[in-house]
């Protein structure tokens, strides 16, 4: 049985969502993996990018990269601004829940933000509640029922989801 190939197992795009330094650690543990070390590693980079990197590492002056440190370290240089910024608790205050939202809805994409926040457990089923539509069975509920974490939110949610 033959195994994969390099380039198969390659990223082949920095991921929208982890942005430059994760991209390089994804390259590098593939490459790791394969017991690839020095210069090797800077050859085989160059297949892993896409768009702008690509273009980028084309116009490279030949023989400017003296080691994988020095690629990594030009790399997240060049593309420091298109870093993925992570989300904070101010993300999820900003979310609301619209006048004609459905509750599941609005769940959906505050958990969508929630999963990028590093908040306290006990934070998140506050903020959730804090943006709730005014006037509404569930957030009547949510008035009564004491919730400590984002799970037990969900579970009373589900009885008031259609």
């Amino acid at each position: 049985m033959r195994s994969p190939s390099l380039l198969s197992t390659c990223p082949t795009e920095c991921p929208a969502r982890d942005g430059i330094s994760e991209h390089i650690q994804s390259v590098e543990t593939v490459l790791d993996y394969r017991n690839l070390r020095g210069a090797i590693k800077c050859k085989l980079f160059p297949l892993s990018l896409i768009r702008g990197a690509s273009t980028w590492w084309r116009n490279l002056p030949p023989s400017s990269i003296d080691s994988w440190e020095e690629l990594c370290r030009m790399f997240t240089t060049h593309f420091t601004t298109s870093r993925w910024h992570p989300k904070t608790v101010a993300n999820l205050k900003a979310i609301i829940q619209g006048p004609e939202e459905s509750l599941r809805s609005y769940i959906e994409r505050f958990n969508k933000v929630s999963v990028e926040v590093d908040a306290t457990e006990k934070m998140k089923p506050y903020l959730l509640e804090e943006e709730l539509r005014e006037g509404t069975k569930f957030q009547e509920a949510v008035g009564i029922v004491e919730m400590e974490t984002l799970n037990e939110f969900f579970e009373l949610a589900q009885r008031y989801i259609k």
